[in-house]
């Protein structure tokens, strides 16, 4: 965040620190609010900005585009896990699978309202008794998540991509470890991403998440740049070109 803060001083352009309480579904009293606010930080802040504001010039979200439905709808099989099935863990429960198979699962939207993983059937089982006595407004055994094969990824690079343009890119995991590289960016992982903006993108600024599977390249996900974290990434021309964008509007 200090360097963030070191940018928009430079640049100056103009900000404001909030004090956001974990898990709160208040906004941060904010002192002063312009025409267009870019948010920055945590989950939390940027849901209940989007709540209370919607998708703005400067909330790159909505939550029916940031969502594994609307990828599978978009993009197919160029998505990593294109043989999802979206299902409440009620339904995945009294699927007919061994115990010890293993499914990858996850929350179909940008909300983080768990960590996707590797489960064991059995665990996935486990895993719904406790939502039955859980008292988690986010996370119910109603909740509709995405059921998928594991997958064994080689790499997966982040993109930061202002109006279809990839602003940034960097490495951060090498055969299932954190690996931060912005040097090992292979020129077809870049056109594959530059595809799929072509076909869809779910906002004007976002970032895509891609790996390198049965060396294919294949989209694992997207976020919303507003709760994205930077790896090695050029920090600087990412702001300036979000910045450059709202100006445009």
């Amino acid at each position: 965040m200090s360097t963030i803060k070191q940018i928009l001083t430079d640049e100056n352009i103009s900000f404001e620190e909030v004090m956001v309480v974990p898990f709160s579904d208040e906004l941060p009293s904010i002192k002063r609010l312009a025409e267009i606010n870019v948010f920055y930080g945590s989950t939390t802040l940027i849901l209940n900005a989007y709540k209370r504001f919607g998708f703005t010039k400067g909330i790159f979200y909505d939550q029916e585009s940031f969502s594994v439905k609307m990828y599978l709808q978009k993009w197919k099989d160029k998505m990593l896990n294109s043989d999802a099935k979206l299902m409440t863990f009620n339904e995945i429960k009294d699927l007919k699978y061994g115990l010890d198979s293993t499914w990858f699962i996850r929350p179909i939207e940008d909300d983080k309202s768990f960590s996707g993983k590797i489960f064991s059937f059995q665990e996935v089982i486990e895993f719904e008794k406790q939502l039955k006595h859980s008292n988690n407004p986010y996370l119910t055994e109603e909740t509709l998540v995405a059921i998928s094969s594991p997958k064994r990824i080689e790499k997966e690079w982040r993109l930061f991509i202002v109006k279809k343009k990839i602003i940034s890119a960097c490495r951060y995991t090498l055969n299932g470890e954190l690996s931060v590289d912005d040097e090992d960016l292979p020129s077809e992982m870049l056109a594959f991403a530059q595809s799929c903006c072509e076909v869809f993108t779910p906002a004007p600024v976002f970032v895509m998440d891609v790996a390198l599977f049965e060396n294919e390249y294949r989209i694992v996900e997207c976020n919303c740049f507003n709760d994205s974290g930077f790896y090695k990434h050029d920090v600087k021309r990412i702001l300036l070109e979000v910045n450059e964008y709202l100006k445009s509007l």
